[in-house]
């Protein structure tokens, strides 16, 4: 059943992010990278005339198990936009987890931060095909090797940590790779992360 108050509810929370510029994001799909750029392209418009790169700043708030691979790709480039051609420093919060083609999106913003509870997972990228035609599985095997050495690049030039082909092979390793914040801190994966707290005002020491 329709319910015009829900949906003005709805509609009323995410123009009041927008005014803050702060953004969600949860499975990647096209719909939600289409969604993803046209708010990012209306804040960015809105912030044109500013001239402090840190009053433009973005805060995104990640928790995904990942989804689409064009999808997050298309992410990525909004976000890459957003920095080279706004100058808009885009800061991504990981609140839960980001696995999969959702550990890649986090790489493409100015500051990476996790939360201490938080978990980053890498793996191989499945792919399901149906056909008889040999040329499709050749077209996503050439496909699937391109993501490979892009991801690959992404990761070691975004983390400054070993080469394209370790990550190739650490990403590759036909296992799921779970991360926990640490881990992700010493790999370069991330440049933040935030404590528990145990009392308010109080952290838990590390």
């Amino acid at each position: 059943m329709f319910d015009f108050n829900d949906l003005m509810e709805t509609a009323n929370r995410r123009a009041a992010l927008d005014r803050l510029a702060t953004y969600f994001i949860g499975e990647l799909t096209p719909d939600e990278a289409e969604r993803f750029s046209k708010t990012m392209w209306i804040i960015a418009q809105s912030r044109i005339d500013i001239v402090r790169p840190e009053d433009k700043a973005i805060t995104i708030f990640i928790n995904s198990e990942g989804g689409d691979v064009p999808a997050g790709f298309a992410i990525m480039e909004m976000i890459y936009r957003l920095r080279r051609d706004y100058q808009i420093p885009v800061t991504m919060i990981v609140t839960g987890v980001a696995y999969s083609m959702a550990a890649v999106v986090l790489q493409s913003a100015s500051h990476r931060v996790m939360g201490e509870l938080s978990t980053l997972m890498l793996h191989s990228p499945s792919w399901v095909l149906a056909g008889k035609d040999a040329q499709i599985f050749q077209d996503y095997e050439r496909l699937a090797d391109d993501y490979k050495r892009l991801i690959g690049r992404i990761f070691a030039q975004r983390t400054g940590y070993r080469t394209p082909e370790w990550w190739i092979k650490f990403i590759y390793s036909e296992r799921d790779r779970f991360l926990t914040s640490d881990e992700c801190l010493k790999l370069g994966l991330v440049d933040e992360v935030t404590p528990i707290v145990l009392k308010d005002g109080q952290r838990e020491p590390r």
